[in-house]
Formats: structure tokens, sequence, C-alpha cells
């Protein structure tokens, strides 16, 4: 379980290689408002970032275990953006 209370980025794990950004915002939509899709090429890894933590709460507890394209996916909470950032300038600082 994730304890920032402001982190409102979901990780998704084991996503059929066949889905694109715009496929994964159709299906993550029906839970609300989204900042951003990404999946990186080079990493194999892929994030939806949510306007509100009560929406990826929702994603998280109903599409986990679901078919997306193919597989079945994983989805667990990702790292907030500011998070990265406040880590970042903390480490600059260093």
């Amino acid at each position: 379980m994730d304890t920032d209370l402001t982190n409102t980025t979901i990780y998704i794990d084991n996503l059929d290689p066949g889905v694109a950004e715009e496929g994964l915002r159709s299906i993550f939509l029906q839970f609300g408002e989204i900042v951003y899709v990404k999946i990186p090429t080079a990493k194999g890894c892929r994030f939806v970032q949510f306007v509100n933590r009560t929406s990826s709460e929702e994603a998280i507890q109903r599409m986990h275990g679901s078919q997306i394209g193919q597989t079945i996916v994983h989805l667990s909470w990702g790292k907030s953006i500011a998070t990265k950032q406040v880590i970042g300038v903390l480490s600059k600082e260093s």
C-alpha cells in the first residue's frame, strides 16, 4: 500500500506490448481524469497518473489481475513525480 496520499500514479506490469498509450488511456478513462499515460520504450514499464487519488485507488482495485490485450496485468502504486522531483533536488543539494 502506498503511504503517500498525494500519489496518483499507478504502475502497470505485464502489459501486452501491442497496447499503445491511447489504448491504455481509453481503458483507464472510466476511472477518472488522467494527467498522463506513459509507456517508455526502453524501460518496459507503463504508468498512468490520475488527477484524483480515488480514481487511482479504484483503477488498481478493479483492474489488477484483469486482461488488457492478450495478457493479465498487475497494478501497483508508481512513484509520484512530485516525490521524484523532491528527491532529485535534495540529492543535488548534498
